[in-house]
């Protein structure tokens, strides 16, 4: 866009074949004035064919300024091309001050191209003028010379700036010696077929596909995924996306291409900008200006783009960042003080400078309007400096004067920088249109018309079509491929073409085609003859624009490190724009380190701290790495921005991998240091510098370690469940098998099935390197418990200790033999263990970048539309032609976009409830708390419905019509609301959410049920519980019927395309018989016709007696003349007219022309209505109208209100209609029974979730089973007894972060769309949530008992095998309804992921196994450890499993002790072992070398952590309690926090 030169753009426009239309909507120039300034003949239609232009000169104060606003009044600046240039200029001249102080070179340049002047006046041939194929009118030619001396009069004013050498360095784009751009070239396409996989339709996978497909198919799948060699080469089916198309684009030129949901627009688009990814087949060829699609794509990616339909941004970043970003990645490094005066030229030239700090957001994230994010996105393509734009559906949600807007910067974009753009537009307006160089209609893949835009009307009138009036051209073109819509001329009802195959085969036929083939000749003459100068000229001033490191074949602007140093730069942003979940996280590590420090406070320097500071150690090294896990979400959900700044050529996904870990080391370093202070002098570590530094140092790299793992696993899992599956197993594993559950020994002389984990496991060195760096040179004193034999007449020289490493007749250990003895370590290993770690982070990192550069995940569409199994299919889509990305229907034209024919629209609705009452609002207000006050988003609004009439809400973008519909409908759930809101005079009853329907703008479903179940679901709990089901059947299935559903009514709404989704919301809404309908947008995204047919619906629906309030963005003329009545907005919520639409606008027209402002007889009245309110306007006297005190003060407004009063007051007189009030429609039994239907439904056919607890369930059961495979009666084996138990507990950290998000995603649902509409209570929903779960539950307790408890060797006998089977059923209850109810009061997903650990350690810690129950703090030992639910299913399942076992001590595991002379080891010590009535004697009748087992039999073990036999039943008892509360803890905090609005954090 910058860089070219205003007056070589205007004059290249003169002197160009333009086409005969009204390029620019500029207004045409109004000549005559009365005497009071008004315009004489404001309105009337231009006598000639074509509309003349003009562009005032800059010093005639006297002409008009025809400016249209970005969506908000007196806020940013307009977009027409006299305002955009004169910020353009503005912005250059401030980038040529940069330019001169640094660049020796700008004024020795300027002697031959610094002159403007010379510039405009030397240009005398431009590529547009080649083609021949248009010639330019008297009055178009008039309106460019206008436009020429607009420019030179600019020119003139920068003469004294010294521009050439500053354009010349490459700022944006380099400029030839003409002045023209360098970066241009045209896209010819030819013979271009793109060709689908697969049919357009296939049955849901279910759990049992799942669990079928896990070593056969979906194994495959992912192998050959990773493995390309091992596909198979069969003959998939496929489809026909695009078929044979051929044409050209030049430079300069802008291409609409039309077409209907479904019909291959999106296809063609992206084939265009080379993103051939997800495709069977792309053959013909393509080429950007004699450049190959295969050299493109290597060399020069980001000059061709593709802008996606949806604004994908991150959320957390605001607009200026996000502008910032991206032209970091694209400017050099010696122009990158030119960066903000770039970014804020952008903001000024859309309007958007008041955003500037705001958060971009999202649909959960709060930031900027819709519209405004539509704008971020131009901005952030504009900053790629691409040379082929491809723009899908960009006017999505955006009202008619914003799209005609954005239509507008499109045009100054493509004629300022010379760049070659196409545009895919649904409801194109007039305006719009016009702005269009040419046009190409698509329908099923074929193209049926390419060519001129004005020339596109008269071609399909030609073949036969007859164009209403009032109908705009684009609406006219989309209707022809709509066999419902279209209509014939008399006589041609024969030789109209009737299908795609007949449009394509009389196209290829006509003279049309046969210019476009002329026109695609002429362009590649054109490169023959000047042999390619324009892409030699454009590759070079690519090649100028990159840094110097980069290489010549690159298609990236700066090089590796710059990007990475950029995508670092936007980490920090992230984090600091995040401060919730930063302040939680630090919360959570520092109370987490005081309290895990206060459990091992002060440990003794003794043998008996010896374990604990094991323990201290081993959670030292794990806890900030199991906070990391937080790292997947951010990781799995940028994939999609990652994707398109890959596109773009911003970065190599890489980049963000390696900055990521860039970002880390300040990050992890604080967290570290805060967490290891506490932890080390707490717990009372060795004070040692050196020791305290490797101890930091190895906590350090091992965070940095697992957090790498993590993202290794996020970059090589297709989705979040996949990565949080993977991700918390593998952490487990290294958890198993780090060499402290089980000692290194054990593991790898006895653990024979997965021992060789342990060296592969960073964490195992890690633990190593800890310990034997507290260990080294520390000399402990046996403890005096652990002193063998005591008792009176004991002598010390006689004694032993029980302890690992100690030696005969000595009463102290040192470090290195007890580290040796018990886990085979060596002080030695401590570098090596360092960098063995650093090896594997390297190694994580590794695999991390190339799976981010091989792998996307990111989905490219396919079109399938996925059925239920068993349900109706739809048979003749299997060989039709959908647009792979949109995921339409396709078969015939219409059930492609399954628009509603005029049979079935124009037919009589269902009835529903019969009603005549009056809904009526008076000074209706609204305000949000704002930076300490309150900001007010509506003010005093007035108005009603009737029954039968249908009221149109309009206003532009930040308006307030969502706000204003939200609140009239009761679903504000923040904020003040004031004024007076009566049904028939009497405030609202409990009921009338429910009576009334709600069409969300999200199209928010139950994404795995069938449009059948959702409409039934509806239907059945919404409708009064006095109708018979089958009456509601019934009902149904006319519904169904009437929104043309049946064919595919068995298809799972996930699979629907945006039309077709819209319908069904209507549908659910209308299942329940609503006296009031609310609509919030719903024809955003759909076509015109599909548009047309669903309001063409809702005036049936108001004819049925229904009340409707509808917002609406972009109403054709036709559209609005369905409405009766009009509630238009300005922003800040104030009304400026409320009145009858009238005949062709008549009563809105009369409005506003008493005023001054007539709406011309041809103008749409929606867009003459926002343009009006968004310019303003003058009186006669010259002042400025304000729109909102005009109609506060008008007649219209005081008969509105007595209209009002009147309704009040006649119908508050009659009675009362008398029947019982329900909030909800249906009995709780119902609401429950049928919830938890559609749930377990949901499970069923969305299978990751059930299969993965499964999945986790066998894998971890396999382990555990299998590494403590047939234990032995040894003291270490007790040992183990008791940790093959405890090891359960590694499930909760799984289990529950797979928990949340599906219970997050239910809860969503219902808070923002079921529980508004009262179609079920609060209660349903938890009793249908918590039953779901159990038979889950059941079955992965089954599965993981049966592979764990059997292969362990624990207690056969049924007794204790069905004990700890129950108490492990319990147990995955437990873990279910636990996550659950973390979810229900957390105010947010971040706070869970960040409170989780907190409640995991709790968990883990205090149950007496890894700090004992005798050495627990005082402040923890009487109430923590008994109110941690672990504490007693640890203790149950080793009471019911320990007692019978009969212990017998391996050699070195005996306390060995020399008795007094002449004694023999009983003599001496059989007092000892009979008074402590634990232990025996191994050789008792020996008189040396006394061997002390400290444990006889299973029970005596326990004792040590505080567990009897008789435990077992009143501990499972106060265990199931424990699950029964949960459950109680789901429906408590539902009720509280989400019925109630209680907080608890």
């Amino acid at each position: 866009m910058f860089g070219q030169q205003p007056g070589d753009l205007y004059r290249l426009r003169a002197q160009s074949s333009a086409p005969d239309t009204n390029l620019h909507n500029i207004a045409p120039p109004i000549s005559d004035r009365d005497n009071n300034g008004s315009s004489a003949i404001e309105g009337e239609p231009n006598s000639t064919a074509a509309t003349t232009t003009a562009v005032p000169s800059p010093n005639d104060s006297s002409a008009p300024e025809i400016d249209g606003t970005w969506g908000e009044r007196d806020v940013g600046g307009p977009v027409t091309h006299r305002t955009a240039m004169d910020d353009y200029e503005t912005m250059r001249r401030e980038l040529t001050n940069l330019s001169v102080t640094q660049s020796k070179t700008s004024v020795k340049s300027g002697s031959r191209m610094g002159r403007l002047r010379t510039q405009t006046m030397r240009s005398k041939k431009s590529q547009a003028s080649v083609s021949g194929e248009r010639r330019p009118s008297s009055e178009s030619t008039e309106a460019a010379d206008l436009e020429a001396g607009d420019a030179e009069a600019m020119a003139e004013k920068e003469e004294d700036f010294e521009l050439g050498g500053f354009i010349k360095e490459g700022h944006f784009e380099k400029r030839t010696d003409e002045g023209h751009s360098a970066k241009k070239v045209g896209v010819v396409f030819k013979d271009l077929t793109v060709k689908g996989t697969g049919s357009t339709t296939s049955f849901a996978k279910t759990l049992p596909d799942a669990i079928l497909g896990t070593f056969g198919p979906d194994l495959y799948r992912l192998v050959s995924g990773f493995i390309p060699a091992l596909k198979f080469r069969s003959s998939e089916e496929t489809r026909t996306l695009i078929n044979d198309f051929t044409g050209v684009v030049r430079n300069g030129e802008m291409m609409l291409v039309l077409g209907r949901p479904g019909s291959g627009c999106t296809t063609f688009l992206k084939a265009v900008a080379n993103k051939r990814g997800g495709y069977a087949a792309v053959t013909g060829d393509v080429h950007y200006g004699g450049m190959s699609a295969s050299e493109q794509h290597r060399h020069y990616r980001g000059e061709v783009n593709y802008n996606p339909e949806d604004d994908q941004h991150l959320p957390a970043l605001n607009v200026w960042q996000t502008l910032k970003f991206s032209l970091m990645n694209k400017t050099r490094k010696r122009h990158r003080s030119e960066i903000n005066i770039i970014i804020d030229a952008l903001l000024k030239m859309f309007g958007m400078s008041h955003t500037k700090k705001t958060l971009v957001g999202n649909e959960y994230v709060r930031g900027i309007s819709g519209g405004e994010r539509k704008r971020t996105s131009i901005a952030e393509t504009l900053a790629t400096k691409s040379t082929v734009v491809c723009w899908d559906n960009s006017t999505r949600g955006l009202d008619a004067s914003t799209a005609l807007d954005y239509a507008n910067s499109l045009r100054i974009m493509t004629d300022v920088s010379d760049r070659t753009t196409l545009v895919t537009l649904y409801q194109a307006g007039e305006g719009i249109y016009e702005l269009m160089d040419k046009v190409l209609v698509i329908d099923q893949g074929r193209m049926m018309y390419q060519g001129p835009a004005n020339e596109a009307k008269q071609y399909f009138v030609d073949l036969g079509f007859h164009c209403p009036d009032r109908q705009t051209t684009a609406d006219f073109l989309t209707s022809v491929t709509d066999p419902a819509q279209r209509t014939l001329r008399e006589g041609y009802e024969l030789s109209a073409p009737k299908t795609p195959a007949e449009f394509e085969q009389a196209f290829r036929k006509s003279n049309a085609y046969k210019h476009v083939l002329s026109d695609v000749a002429d362009y590649e003459e054109y490169l023959r003859t000047t042999e390619g100068e324009d892409t030699r000229q454009f590759k070079q001033s690519v090649r100028e624009q990159k840094s110097k490191g980069v290489s010549k074949k690159s298609s990236f602007t700066v090089s590796l490190w710059r990007q990475i140093l950029a995508c670092t730069t936007r980490e920090f942003w992230l984090v600091w724009g995040d401060k919730p979940t930063l302040y939680t996280k630090f919360f959570i590590i520092v109370s987490n380190g005081l309290i895990v420090g206060s459990l091992f406070y002060d440990q003794a320097d003794t043998t008996q701290g010896a374990f604990t500071r094991g323990g201290t150690i081993f959670f030292s090294i794990l806890f900030l790495g199991w906070l990391q896990l937080s790292e997947l979400m951010k990781a799995v959900s940028g994939r999609v921005v990652i994707a398109r700044h890959k596109d773009y050529a911003f970065y190599r996904p890489g980049a963000v991998v390696l900055s990521r870990v860039l970002a880390d080391f300040p990050l992890l370093l604080v967290q570290v240091v805060v967490f290891g202070t506490i932890m080390y002098f707490i717990t009372n570590l060795d004070v040692d510098a050196a020791k305290f530094f490797i101890y930091l140092l190895f906590v350090y790299s091992t965070t940095i370690n697992i957090t790498a793992l993590y993202r290794m696993f996020a970059a090589l899992s297709p989705t979040i469940d996949d990565a949080v599956r993977f991700s918390g197993l593998g952490f487990n594993l290294l958890i198993i098998y780090t060499g402290y559950v089980i000692a290194k020994p054990q593991l790898l002389q006895q653990k024979i099935w997965f021992g060789w984990l342990y060296y592969i496991n960073p964490i195992a060195y890690s633990f190593e390197g800890v310990v034997t760096n507290e260990f080294a040179g520390r000399v402990m004193e046996c403890a005096p418990s652990q002193l063998v034999p005591q008792g009176p007449g004991i002598e010390r020289q006689y004694q032993g200790c029980a302890f690992s490493g100690a030696q005969l007749g000595s009463n102290i250990v040192t470090g290195e033999r007890y580290l040796g003895s018990t886990f085979d370590y060596s002080r030695t290993n401590l570098w090596r263990n360092f960098g063995v770690i650093v090896a594997f982070t390297v190694l994580y990192i590794l695999i991390t970048f190339i799976g981010a550069e091989l792998f996307q995940f990111v989905g490219s569409g396919g079109g399938a539309m996925v059925f239920k199994k068993g349900g109706k299919k739809n048979g003749a889509s299997k060989t039709a032609v959908a647009d792979a990305e949109k995921g339409g229907e396709s078969g015939d034209s219409r059930a492609s976009s399954g628009q509603l024919s005029d049979e079935k629209a124009g037919q009589s609705v269902p009835q529903t409830a019969a009603t005549d009452e009056i809904f009526t609002w008076t000074d209706v207000a609204y305000s949000v708390p704002y930076e300490g006050s309150h900001l007010k988003l509506l003010n005093d609004v007035n108005g009603y419905a009737k029954p039968g009439v249908m009221i149109a809400l309009m206003g532009a973008s930040g308006a307030g019509k969502t706000t204003l519909l939200n609140t009239l409908s009761q679903r504000q759930t923040v904020g003040i609301v004031a004024g007076e809101m009566l049904v028939d005079g009497r405030p609202l009853g409990r009921e009338f959410q429910r009576i009334t329907g709600f069409v969300e703008q999200q199209d928010l479903h139950d994404q795995t049920s069938t449009i059948r179940e959702a409409i039934e679901f509806s239907a059945l709990l919404r409708q009064e519980r006095h109708v018979p089901r089958q009456e509601k059947m019934a009902y149904v299935e006319e519904i169904i019927d009437l929104l043309e559903l049946g064919e595919i009514q068995d298809a799972l709404i996930s699979s629907l395309g945006v039309e077709q989704r819209k319908r069904v919301t209507i549908g659910v809404e209308l299942a329940a018989k609503p006296s009031l309908l609310f609509l919030d947008e719903p024809t955003s995204g759909l076509d015109s016709q599909s548009a047309y047919s669903v309001v063409r619906f809702l005036r049936k629906l108001a004819h049925a007696g229904h009340g409707l309030i509808v917002t609406i963005h972009q109403p054709s003329s036709i559209l609005v003349q369905q409405f009766d009545m009009i509630l238009a907005l300005n922003p800040g919520g104030n009304t400026f007219y409320f009145g009858p639409v009238g005949d062709n606008g008549a009563a809105v027209n009369d409005y506003f022309s008493k005023r001054g402002v007539v709406c011309p007889p041809q103008k749409n009245i929606a867009e003459f209505i926002l343009e009006t309110a968004i310019k303003g306007g003058k009186r006669a006297d010259g002042k400025k109208l304000n729109w909102d005190v005009e109609w506060r003060d008008s007649d219209e407004n005081k008969a509105l209100l007595a209209e009002i009063d009147r309704l009040k007051s006649s119908r508050s007189k009659l009675p009362a209609k008398e029947s019982t009030q329900y909030e909800y429609a249906s009995p709780i039994w119902l609401q429950t029974t049928t919830l938890t239907k559609r749930m377990f439904i949901q499970h069923w056919r969305d299978p990751s979730y059930y299969y993965g607890k499964l999945f986790v369930a066998f894998v971890i059961g396999i382990f555990n089973g299998f590494t403590y495979y047939s234990l032995g009666s040894a003291v270490a084996d007790l040992q183990n007894r008791m940790f093959t138990s405890f090891l359960i507990i590694i499930f909760p950290p799984t289990v529950v972060n797979a928990v949340l998000p599906k219970f997050y995603g239910n809860l969503a649902l219902w808070m923002a769309r079921e529980r508004p509409s009262r179609i079920y209570n609060w209660f349903a929903f938890c009793t249908a949530s918590v039953v779901t779960e159990i038979p889950i539950s059941i079955v992965s307790s089954v599965i993981y008992w049966l592979t764990w408890y059997y292969p362990t060797g624990l207690a056969r006998d049924s007794s204790s095998a069905g004990y700890v089977f129950f108490m492990t059923m319990l147990f995955f209850l437990f873990t279910a309804s636990w996550g659950q109810w973390i979810c229900a009061f957390a105010p947010s997903f971040t706070v869970i992921s960040n409170v989780l650990p907190f409640f995991f350690v709790m968990f883990s810690l205090f149950n007496g196994v890894v700090t004992p129950y005798e050495q627990l703090n005082v402040f923890w030992k009487y109430w923590m450890y008994w109110l941690n639910p672990s504490t007693y299913w640890i203790g149950g399942v080793m009471a019911a499993t320990l007692p019978t076992v009969q212990v017998e001590c391996a050699q070195q595991e005996a306390a060995y002790f020399n008795p007094p002379p002449g004694q023999t080891c009983v003599q001496y010590a059989g007092s000892f072992v009979q008074e402590a009535a634990r232990g025996y004697l191994t050789n008792p009748d020996d008189t040396s070398s006394c061997g002390y087992c400290p444990y006889r039999t299973g029970e005596e073990y326990m004792a040590t952590l505080n567990v009897v036999p008789g435990d077992k039943w009143k501990y499972l008892g106060v265990f199931f309690a424990f699950v029964i509360s949960n459950y109680a803890l789901v429906y408590f905090f539902i009720w509280t926090v989400r019925v109630k609005g209680w907080s608890f954090g």
